[in-house]
């Protein structure tokens, strides 16, 4: 099961998108999207919409399936989640099937639920290859790329930028950022550009950034890089002052699988 996720906190819509030839074909197939779900919601903590373009998505008859993803709504809709639409309408692939609505379009999709419509992008783009993970406890951030990144134009450091911005509406204390570097090479042209977007970054209680297992040689990076997943994450916790209980807002709900 490959499907990407995204999550936009202020409009409070999380973003689902099944990759091309995806099949949800049997209950197992709709287990493991659940499970990929679930893994979504450490991110949520207050009520949120769900939009998913399953243009990619082929369907069968199998009314068991389509009874299991009902059920597996129902179950989300216990944890925050108000409503769920679809776009990339196909009648070949068996979309009837799926539980809920499902317009041809994202712009029809979008306004059904009442949100700004984006322009509809596929997966491997830019902003999609970017993960971000909340480690409210331990006061950082970790990026990692899905698919191999550069960031080779100030496009690129603005979609950075901006997905963070996105994502610091759920911090309210200071934090760190960690940035997995395996899968990233920053043009030596764009140093300038990304140290200007961390000063912005800077200016909404981030405290310091660090890279760990760097594919090029650390100089091609504007930040420290560590060999050491285990040593960059010592020295992000010696300088970690901030409550956990504060960045995590103590009254997030707690999900249980």
């Amino acid at each position: 099961m490959n499907v990407e996720f995204d999550h936009d906190f202020q409009q409070k819509v999380m973003s689902q998108i099944f990759a091309t030839n995806s099949g949800l074909k049997t209950v197992e197939d709709v287990n493991a999207w659940r499970n990929l779900w679930m893994k979504e919601l450490k991110s949520w903590h207050s009520p949120y919409k769900v939009l998913i373009d399953v243009s990619g998505l082929n369907m069968n008859d199998d009314p068991t399936v389509k009874k299991s993803i009902e059920r597996m709504i129902l179950f989300f809709e216990g944890m925050f989640l108000r409503k769920v639409v679809g776009y990339g309408y196909s009648p070949e692939r068996n979309h009837d099937q799926l539980p809920f609505e499902v317009y041809p379009t994202l712009t029809e999709a979008s306004k059904s639920i009442g949100i700004r419509a984006k322009k509809e992008r596929k997966p491997g783009d830019f902003r999609s290859n970017i993960l971000i993970e909340n480690n409210f406890r331990e006061h950082f951030i970790e990026i990692s790329f899905i698919d191999p990144a550069i960031i080779s134009s100030m496009e690129h450091v603005d979609i950075f930028k901006q997905k963070m911005l996105n994502n610091l509406m759920q911090w309210h204390s200071k934090w760190n950022m960690l940035i997995d570097c395996s899968k990233l090479t920053i043009d030596k042209s764009m140093h300038e550009g990304f140290d200007l977007a961390v000063k912005v970054l800077q200016g909404f209680f981030m405290k310091s950034i660090m890279g760990i297992n760097p594919l090029e040689a650390k100089e091609n990076y504007p930040f420290p890089v560590y060999r050491s997943r285990h040593r960059a994450v010592a020295q992000l916790e010696k300088g970690g002052s901030a409550s956990g209980d504060d960045a995590n807002c103590q009254s997030r709900k707690v999900v249980k699988a």
